[in-house]
């Protein structure tokens, strides 16, 4: 079925389904080039860590197989032939290879510390991928629901629109019967109240452009590709927010940024043992192999004797090396130091945001949602005002500016709870953002190339 699906849309030419708000989100991720930007430092880092691993491991080994002519060479040191050694003549072939191994035994944890530091670095790299991804999510929560923001305040002055319409044709009718009801002023009134409806009218067009074009820079598509799925406002009750001190408290455990600069302090404490380890003796075990072969030569199996065209070595040994340039190691030493105090200082800095973000944060969700209520309950008030006076307006007890009034009171309290809608689903996607919470969805439906 999902098949047929897909070849279906690909039949008919489609570029993206409409989005909803997790499929925009995992699409914005996918297609975002900071986050690739952030994936890319997160593979040099993974290749750092096999660099470091493989340090540990024969880090020095070379093989050299060459081959060529060789003079020839009949007899032993002490019975030999009259060939001469400075004769080109009689040449033949000859092979060698030669093998040397390095073997690290001993470094005072110089390499178990850059392989910790590599290793730290990686957590550290998929941390702030995981940060890269939070901050997109949050910047498609904010122009989805700014477009259905926009898209609801022009379904509102649509509304109004038909409204305005029909109460000119009720103040025509009034004035055509000369019932006194309504007069020239409700008529002036009604103008009023059309020119600043097209004033917001427009506000909400631009706004929505805005956001359309954002989001749809955001998602890597042209804005005529972009469909979005007919989605209204959030309107459920949302969760209870957390109390300071859990905000507090999960952005200290869960902010991926934070978590990263604490593996970049571990990754710095150990860049300044590997320094440290650098100014002791190294020990290192060797292994050396080397065979070559001419046929034109006569083995010497004396051991004094040593032939490089036709020789047979093998052989292990044991050392210490020492690097002498203390002034460049001790200077190593200090550098590797005040890198780890930058980054002691960037984490505490960092924390210290993070606290005051978390407090902006959880007022701005709080404001939010007592706006809600607020707003809320203003557009039950001002729904039930117009019905009362629409009701007194038709028995004739009201006044049409009576009823203008209450209708326009009507309509801004829905504006005012769109308005509030929006700043709370923001408001608590940016408290998720700031604690840590805000996870990618999966999933979602998606979005072919055309």
């Amino acid at each position: 079925m999902q098949a047929i699906a897909i070849a279906t849309l690909l039949t008919a030419g489609a570029t993206c389904p409409p989005l909803d708000l997790p499929t925009a989100i995992r699409l914005a991720i996918d297609r975002s080039d900071e986050v690739a930007i952030r994936k890319a430092e997160l593979y040099s880092s993974e290749a750092d860590l096999s660099l470091a691993k493989a340090l540990q491991w024969i880090p020095s080994a070379t093989a050299t197989l060459i081959a060529g002519p060789a003079p020839d060479a009949r007899g032993t040191v002490v019975d030999y032939t009259s060939q001469n050694n400075r004769s080109f003549g009689q040449l033949g072939p000859f092979g060698r290879i030669d093998v040397n191994v390095t073997q690290p035994l001993w470094t005072w944890g110089q390499l178990s510390a850059a392989r910790d530091a590599a290793r730290a670095g990686v957590s550290a790299r998929t941390l702030l991928v995981h940060d890269q991804e939070a901050r997109i999510e949050l910047r498609v929560v904010q122009l989805y629901w700014g477009a259905a923001f926009a898209q609801r305040l022009l379904d509102i002055a649509a509304d109004v629109q038909q409204a305005l319409d029909k109460a000119d044709q009720t103040i025509a009718d009034s004035l055509a019967s000369g019932d006194g009801t309504l007069g020239v002023d409700d008529k002036y009134r009604v103008e009023l109240f059309r020119g600043q409806l097209g004033q917001k009218r427009a506000d909400a067009r631009k706004a929505l452009a805005m956001a359309r074009a954002g989001l749809a820079a955001t998602l890597a598509l042209s804005e005529p590709e972009l469909h979005l799925a007919a989605e209204s406002l959030p309107r459920e009750e949302p969760p209870p927010l957390p109390s300071a001190a859990d905000a507090q408290a999960a952005a200290e455990r869960q902010r991926p940024d934070l978590r990263a600069l604490s593996e970049g302090v571990v990754a710095s404490e150990k860049a300044v043992e590997a320094a440290r380890g650098a100014l002791y003796p190294q020990a290192f075990a060797a292994g050396t192999f080397a065979y070559a072969y001419a046929p034109n030569r006569t083995i010497q199996y004396d051991p004094w004797v040593y032939d490089p065209f036709n020789t047979l070595q093998a052989g292990i040994v044991l050392g210490l090396a020492q690097n002498l340039s203390f002034p460049l190691l001790l200077s190593k030493v200090k550098k590797a130091q005040a890198d780890l105090e930058v980054t002691q200082r960037q984490e505490r800095g960092l924390a210290r945001l993070v606290q005051a973000e978390v407090d902006g944060a959880l007022a701005e969700a709080s404001a939010a949602l007592e706006k809600q209520h607020a707003a809320k309950a203003a557009l039950g008030a001002g729904k039930a005002w117009f019905r009362s006076t629409e009701m007194n307006f038709g028995v004739g007890v009201a006044s049409g500016r009576d009823l203008i009034d209450a209708y326009t009171g009507y309509v801004q309290s829905q504006v005012d709870m769109a308005q509030a809608q929006y700043e709370l689903a923001v408001a608590r996607a940016h408290l998720d953002q700031v604690t840590g919470s805000l996870q990618a969805p999966q999933g979602g439906a998606a979005c072919l190339a055309p």
